[in-house]
């Protein structure tokens, strides 16, 4: 089962759409997770089922920032257990094996001051251990000043919550494939 992570900053233009269109034929993902969209969720579901999803959950932009997109082909078998602004909390059974495990696309808050709700929402959400959890998303927030390249540095005490919070939810970095910075994309 291959998933997708997403931070697509404005799926309502057309060659946005029609570019990762191509990319999921390309990688044929089963779940997507699709970050500030920034559109509404009729607008959303439109865009999901013409990328070939036709099963999913949209949370609507607020405004012009924000938006979030869960979705999964017909073959895979997902009960949703809560969705907000920051996240969709989803249940995955595996057909081949009855394996059950959990999958939550989070948005952490771009703002600072926003953040310490962000990860009292995630340790809510941490409330079945017994049942293997993964999460993905767009953190907003980085583990180790190495991790991120010009503009000012981030503080320490930043990156020491965010560790906290992933202790504390017994999660650890799987690590990222494709371009380390998300401003290479451009120079591809």
């Amino acid at each position: 089962m291959k998933l997708l992570s997403w931070n697509v900053r404005g799926l309502g233009l057309s060659r946005t759409t029609r570019r990762l269109k191509n990319f999921l034929r390309d990688v044929k993902p089963t779940v997507i997770f699709l970050i500030e969209t920034k559109l509404p969720n009729t607008r959303m579901e439109k865009v999901r089922k013409l990328l070939g999803f036709p099963n999913g959950v949209d949370v609507a932009a607020v405004g012009r920032s924000g938006g979030l997109s869960m979705a999964w082909r017909s073959s895979c078998r997902v009960a949703v257990r809560s969705y907000s602004c920051r996240h969709i909390d989803i249940m995955v059974e595996d057909d081949s094996n009855g394996f059950s495990w959990r999958c939550t696309g989070f948005y952490g808050a771009p703002e600072v001051q926003n953040r310490a709700a962000a990860w009292d929402l995630l340790r809510q959400l941490d409330d079945i251990p017994q049942v293997p959890w993964l999460v993905i998303g767009d953190f907003n927030v980085i583990l180790f000043a190495s991790e991120k390249v010009g503009g000012l540095p981030r503080n320490q005490w930043q990156m020491d919550n965010f560790i906290s919070v992933l202790n504390d939810c017994s999660l650890e970095d799987i690590g990222y494939e494709w371009s380390w910075f998300t401003w290479e994309w451009g120079r591809l």
